[in-house]
């Protein structure tokens, strides 16, 4: 399997696991946490579509931050 398949697979894994939590959870400080997860799903959308264009990916160049360092 591909970088790319392999990027792609698990980010929709996580984003469809994120849809089952929300709809399972029904606190509000838990759909605020998901939500500011999803506000990343654009940002890996398009390190998917760098990957599949040139094999790299942003990280490799310093421009993704690290998730959940707060």
């Amino acid at each position: 399997m591909s970088e790319y398949n392999q990027y792609v697979t698990a980010i929709n894994k996580i984003f469809d696991y994120l849809a089952k939590m929300k709809a399972g959870w029904k606190t509000l400080d838990n759909h605020n946490y998901i939500e500011s997860i999803e506000e990343y799903k654009q940002l890996v959308s398009n390190i998917a579509t760098q990957i599949k264009n040139t094999g790299t990916t942003q990280q490799e160049s310093g421009e993704m931050g690290v998730l959940g360092n707060d």
